[in-house]
């Protein structure tokens, strides 16, 4: 006889499964199209506005963090910060814009639900500060790891293990919200 406590741990081990290989086989493709999208902005040049904006903003953020962290010589300069010697150079690109536009686009399907608008509110902003923070996580991981120990593991962490990290956020974005934060309207009657 089976033990049914079992099957829904199986479950979800399927489901992390099956979300990891389909994550490995996106990845190269999303890669080449944040490439092709860059290149289409800074075409326009429609990224000044928020490159002269953001950029000083986040680079000052990334040095308040780095310069806590051991083994690192940081200070600021015009476009980024520098690490140990090293100019790590912070562009609009480095927003993490697609990590928004995920969210975005995540947002438009998860709150069709019948939920109380409050807890929507609630779930947006979660979920933007939740992507903000993030990404000032990309940043100063990024620049630490150049400062730690710059080569080919800084541009794989931050083209594809920070995409990753993005998706687990997401992942934990929606359970925490749909467990916690989002409330069904009572309907009357």
């Amino acid at each position: 006889m089976q033990n049914k406590k079992n099957i829904p741990a199986k479950d979800t081990f399927r489901l992390i499964l099956v979300l990891t290989v389909i994550i490995l086989v996106v990845l190269p493709f999303a890669t080449t199209f944040n490439e092709f999208l860059t290149r289409v902005v800074e075409g326009t040049g429609a990224y000044k506005p928020i490159q002269s904006t953001f950029v000083p903003y986040l680079s000052s953020i990334a040095v308040g963090i780095l310069s806590r962290l051991p083994g690192l010589s940081v200070s600021p300069y015009q476009f980024g910060v520098i690490v140990n010697g090293v100019d790590v150079r912070i562009t609009w690109n480095c927003l993490g814009w697609q990590g928004y536009l995920l969210l975005f686009v995540s947002l438009i399907f998860g709150l069709r639900g019948n939920f109380k608008l409050s807890s929507k509110l609630e779930a947006v902003i979660l979920g933007f500060l939740g992507t903000f923070l993030v990404n000032i996580f990309r940043l100063v991981f990024t620049a630490a790891l150049v400062g730690w120990s710059p080569g080919l593991f800084v541009i794989l962490f931050h083209n594809y293990f920070m995409t990753f990290v993005s998706i687990l956020w997401l992942l934990f974005f929606w359970w925490f919200s749909y467990r916690y934060i989002l409330e069904e309207k009572v309907s009357r009657g």
